[in-house]
């Protein structure tokens, strides 16, 4: 059935006039063959239209500083009928150190050797180069301490010896980020959780995961795809980004339009607080309604609350095909009811939704 919905709503698309297109469709959906065809409605009204019209003087800038993060964030909503737009910017802002945290002196790199060992604390200037530095090269930070924590114990005991001290850290996953989240502001420990890679189990009955968080995703995915599952989330820098980075950071990824957000897919974690305080609240129960669900204040948190260390993950089960659609559209609009046809014609069936402007298009073929 499904498969039949897809192909009349493709082919649809296609006995449409052609036109230019202003911006392309991209839908995916497993199950079904590949069809071609264009979005034929047009509008009158255009999405770059709306965007001149906007009041410039009507910005309001609220600059947020978030522990290690810098950022300075532009939010605009102006209403034109029904149409709300907002502006986000990721432009650094001068903060300054806070004088109420001390600096790392030979005493605390010994101590953190005793910890972790000699090989997991890191003060090689080339290795510390790299995890100063966030990808897009915008931030970079001056940190001379480098940890490898290997369990949940070790993170609770770094922090818990930090707090002693008053040393300020910042947890660090694949450092795939784009807003410098994950990179020291000044000269701030750096915790990076990559050797926390562990998959301890997989329920095969229920697609439940549990794993810990430096676990890189493609890696979740390629061991779920063995066993008939698939992990919720699916980014660009899968080969590279942490499970618990992505929770931090709450990503949302390609499969959001049919798996949602993580808030719905995470079940359990396992939190290390600023004092070395564990928070177990790895439950594996789906429907869990007893007392407060406190995993959801550290979805997002971006790392502000706590350091995730473990994961309980639903995962949903594997597709057994999926095929895409690449669709021309004349402006924003049509692709808004192109994404809202698909929705009633194609129901649950839809894995991902995306869209290129034309701008778009013309960077990826001059590229080549």
């Amino acid at each position: 059935m499904a498969r039949r919905r897809a192909s009349e709503f493709f082919l649809a698309c296609g006995r449409g006039r052609s036109i230019l297109f202003g911006s392309f469709a991209f839908v995916s959906s497993p199950g079904l063959f590949y069809t071609r065809g264009k979005a034929v409605e047009q509008s009158s009204k255009n999405f770059s239209v709306l965007s001149r019209e906007l009041d410039p003087s009507k910005c309001c800038f609220m600059p947020s500083y978030f522990g290690a993060i810098k950022r300075q964030r532009t939010l605009e909503m102006v209403n034109i009928g029904a149409f709300h737009h907002r502006l986000f910017s990721s432009a650094a802002t001068n903060a300054k150190r806070n004088p109420a945290f001390s600096t790392i002196n030979p005493d605390d790199v010994l101590h953190f050797k005793e910890i972790l060992g000699h090989k997991n604390v890191i003060q090689d200037e080339d290795r510390l180069l790299a995890a100063n530095v966030d990808w897009m090269r915008k931030y970079k930070g001056s940190s001379q301490l480098l940890l490898l924590p290997r369990n949940t114990e070790e993170v609770s005991k770094i922090l818990k010896y930090c707090n002693s001290r008053c040393l300020a850290v910042v947890p660090q996953g694949g450092n795939t980020g784009l807003v410098g989240g994950s990179v020291p502001v000044y000269d701030e420990v750096i915790i990076n959780l990559s050797t926390m890679d562990k998959i301890i189990s997989l329920d095969k009955v229920n697609g439940i995961l549990i794993c810990e968080a430096g676990c890189i995703l493609e890696n979740l995915n390629s061991f779920l795809a063995n066993e008939g599952y698939i992990m919720p989330l699916d980014l660009g820098a899968k080969g590279s980004c942490q499970i618990g980075g992505n929770i931090s950071t709450n990503a949302g990824g390609l499969h959001f339009i049919r798996y949602g957000s993580l808030h719905g897919n995470i079940l359990g974690l396992e939190v290390i607080l600023a004092d070395g305080t564990i928070l177990d609240m790895l439950t594996t129960l789906h429907k869990d309604n007893t007392g407060y669900d406190l995993k959801h204040l550290f979805i997002g948190s971006e790392g502000t609350l706590g350091i995730i260390t473990k994961i309980v993950v639903l995962t949903p089960c594997k597709l057994s095909s999926t095929n895409s659609a690449f669709l021309a559209c004349s402006d924003y609009l049509s692709c808004q009811k192109l994404l809202a046809e698909a929705k009633q014609d194609l129901g649950e069936a839809i894995s991902a939704f995306e869209f290129m402007d034309c701008n778009s298009v013309e960077m990826r073929i001059n590229l080549r």
